[in-house]
């Protein structure tokens, strides 16, 4: 069959062609997810208009000795394909432009298994043309049906508006129930038993903590709206952003993370006196206050002067010289593990995972959280356990070397410090588990995962099962 026009592409020195029929889109690179455990030429997964589309490296498709695409390079491109079989992007290190071929100057190559499927004059420059299925049929892709955490398929614009949703954090103050959404939160920690105190600070700031070697102003959401405080184990801390700058607001307890459908949600007045408030969320009969994300501007604004290289040295050393490190305590089948909080990037609520195809036995699938494809593995596989579905699970998002990845587990136990005695270290450097934590006086055993050794086992389950 001859081919029309062809998208021109300029890689490794020479110039290659992809029929426009198969070409979707031409973007600038997107952020993009590596995934554990895939092939090299494998760049991860990235979010596209709603669609999760697996993101292939042009550079090392064509030559595996030319290195990979600098993706950070001006010139460089996503291209997204749809092929009779595949839907996917190739990240390219620079797009020409899309001619008509004539085929007068078109010479096609008669041989089925050859990439190249034919060769176009074209100025001065002799363009390759690619066969897309041939260039990728030893890559085993990733196929699925995308589900973002905004789950919108409408017809209409009208009913788009209709079933559209936010995602919203509920918890409670003084024994009513607010909500936070979800992205100006970046995660949730426990309480500490001591903060660096603040001089001359306001009423609401308990002080500061060190938070993964970063400093963490801390507010107490519940004088802040002028609430009692009521000291529980169930006391959280909300992190929360504004403009890439952090503060950590204490609440009494956290309750659930929900999407709210746009019609539940009624805004305020802009003359509203109170401004804490932005609007009600209308659920089950209960009216729930959600507070304004202009409180988190100003609590970040008017501490940000708190913050200084001289504090650092002397107000938080204190701090750090308390633990050793920190870790999250989880269970799964009765038992307490825990992952070092360097590891972990959040914790959330489970929700649907979107099943891979072709993928190792290990991997559950993906999620996409704001934005980003996360792959989800299985512990429970990995440790030979029995996973209780009916439970309220949570995900354990890890960002290990770069690569972020989750954990599915029964629940989360703790969030602590941990000091140097309650540390027993195993020697072997290869063990799945890199020590054991004796809390409580040694009555609680803790097994810690060696993150890097735990996705080595991963990969080496991969080679056994291939």
């Amino acid at each position: 069959m001859a081919i029309k026009e062809v998208l021109i592409i300029k890689e490794q020195g020479c110039y290659y062609g992809i029929n426009t029929d198969e070409v979707e889109q031409i973007l600038r690179v997107m952020e993009i997810t590596p995934m554990a455990m895939t092939p090299k030429a494998v760049c991860g997964l990235c979010s596209i208009e709603g669609s999760i589309v697996c993101t292939l490296d042009f550079s090392y498709l064509l030559d595996k000795n030319a290195g990979f695409v600098d993706k950070n390079a001006f010139k460089a491109r996503q291209v997204t394909l749809q092929s009779a079989k595949h839907h996917f992007s190739l990240l390219v290190s620079e797009v020409i432009n899309s001619v008509e071929v004539d085929q007068s100057r078109v010479e096609y190559v008669d041989d089925s298994d050859d990439v190249i499927v034919a060769l176009f004059k074209y100025e001065e420059e002799i363009i390759q043309i690619l066969s897309v299925e041939r260039l990728i049929k030893d890559i085993s892709l990733p196929s699925y049906v995308s589900r973002d955490v905004r789950d919108v398929s409408v017809e209409n614009a009208d009913e788009k508006q209709k079933s559209y949703s936010k995602r919203y954090l509920f918890f409670v103050m003084g024994k009513e129930r607010y909500a936070l959404e979800v992205d100006a939160i970046r995660e949730i920690i426990a309480l500490p038993k001591h903060f660096t105190v603040i001089a001359e600070s306001e009423k609401e700031i308990l002080g500061m903590i060190s938070l993964r070697e970063d400093l963490l102003v801390v507010a107490d959401l519940r004088l802040y709206y002028d609430f009692a405080v009521v000291p529980s184990d169930k006391n959280r801390i909300i992190v929360s952003q504004h403009l890439g700058r952090h503060i950590g607001l204490a609440v009494d307890e956290i309750v659930d993370i929900q999407d709210v459908e746009i019609d539940c949600i009624e805004g305020l007045p802009e003359n509203f006196k109170d401004k804490k408030i932005s609007g009600v969320l209308h659920l089950d009969d209960a009216l729930i206050s959600i507070v304004n994300t202009e409180v988190i501007r100003t609590l970040v604004n008017e501490q940000s002067h708190l913050i200084s290289d001289k504090v650092k040295a002397e107000q938080v050393k204190h701090v750090a010289d308390e633990t050793s490190l920190e870790v999250v305590i989880f269970q799964m089948e009765g038992e307490e593990y825990a992952f070092n909080i360097d590891d972990v990037s959040e914790i959330i609520d489970m929700t649907e995972i979107t099943p891979v195809a072709d993928s190792m036995e290990h991997i559950k699938g993906v999620i996409n959280i704001r934005g980003q494809v996360i792959s989800i593995a299985s512990l429970y596989k990995i440790l030979h356990l029995e996973e209780n579905k009916k439970i309220d699970q949570k995900i354990i998002v890890t960002n290990v070397d770069g690569n972020s990845i989750g954990f599915v587990v029964d629940k989360v136990n703790d969030v602590k410090g941990v000091e140097e005695k309650e540390i027993k270290k195993e020697e072997d450097a290869n063990r799945l588990f890199s020590s054991i934590l004796q809390l409580s006086a040694g009555k609680r055993l803790v097994m810690m995962f060696d993150t890097t050794t735990l996705l080595s086992s991963l990969k080496l389950n991969k080679e056994r099962s291939a």
